[in-house]
């Protein structure tokens, strides 16, 4: 089966994942592009459908894809797939975290903000845990069920602060309701990009409550959170106007920070 689209796909698609991959062993990283692209595949589920029901079949379809991988399939003509599946029954990766994954999506599929903080930091953790405990069995590497959740949770939220102009624009809200009634907001009013700086207020607080997490033993842990890092530290530089192009630009010269990050 060829594969050899999948790391133009996945630079394309998720281009932050595709740099961790390259932090790898070389052996790991067929494995990896496959699952991040999967990951992409169902992430995307709400941008792609016009109707619930329609976003449920596409969910289902995966979960049923996946179902068969782990009744004794090998994938068949699809690459994600038939990448993933000896990858599956060779590592004894747990059905249920790609049922969690999928799982999760289904949320976007209901249009509603997270009511408070921390229905914001579940939706981080559901959407990024999973995903990294899978690559770290794909990778051959431990860490603490703690350290995971901690370092995933802090990059899941770092991706929905810097998706805030986009899902704006898809007519979505991740931005916790509790926050934006502060603001006199709610998350239909946002909607007309007129409130950039009540925006821009509430991003400041969702910030200052991420927790810094200790460096783990974990290099593809270690890497995930340099590129959580860096883009915060981008988002700080820019007063957390995520509707700045400076703040929606790759940090400069992310390759060789995540690279010294790799060997300190």
């Amino acid at each position: 089966m060829d594969v050899s689209f999948m790391p133009t796909d996945l630079k394309k698609a998720d281009p932050d994942r595709y740099l961790l991959s390259l932090f790898a062993p070389r052996s790991s990283r067929p494995a990896l592009w496959a699952l991040f692209l999967f990951n992409h595949e169902i992430a995307r589920t709400r941008s792609v459908v016009s109707d619930t029901r329609l976003g449920l079949i596409r969910l289902q379809w995966w979960r049923d894809e996946i179902s068969k991988i782990y009744a004794g399939g090998d994938g068949g003509q699809i690459p994600i797939l038939s990448t993933l599946a000896p990858v599956i029954h060779t590592q004894a990766i747990p059905q249920e975290w790609f049922e969690s994954l999928i799982y999760a999506r289904e949320f976007d599929l209901e249009d509603v903000a997270p009511a408070s903080v921390e229905g914001l930091r579940h939706y981080a953790d559901f959407t990024t845990t999973p995903l990294n405990k899978i690559a770290l069995r794909i990778v051959g590497e431990e860490a603490t069920d703690a350290e995971i959740q901690a370092i995933s949770t802090n990059f899941g939220l770092i991706e929905v602060v810097r998706s805030v102009p986009l899902m704006l624009a898809e007519g979505r809200c991740y931005l916790p309701e509790d926050l934006l009634e502060k603001k006199n907001l709610t998350p239909k009013r946002i909607m007309d990009f007129n409130h950039k700086a009540e925006i821009v207020d509430v991003i400041k607080i969702l910030i200052e409550g991420i927790e810094p997490c200790r460096k783990p033993n974990s290099r593809f842990l270690k890497i995930s959170q340099a590129i959580a890092r860096s883009y915060l530290n981008n988002l700080s530089k820019n007063d957390f106007d995520v509707f700045s192009a400076e703040s929606q630009i790759p940090p400069s010269f992310l390759a060789l920070r995540l690279w010294l990050s790799s060997l300190l």
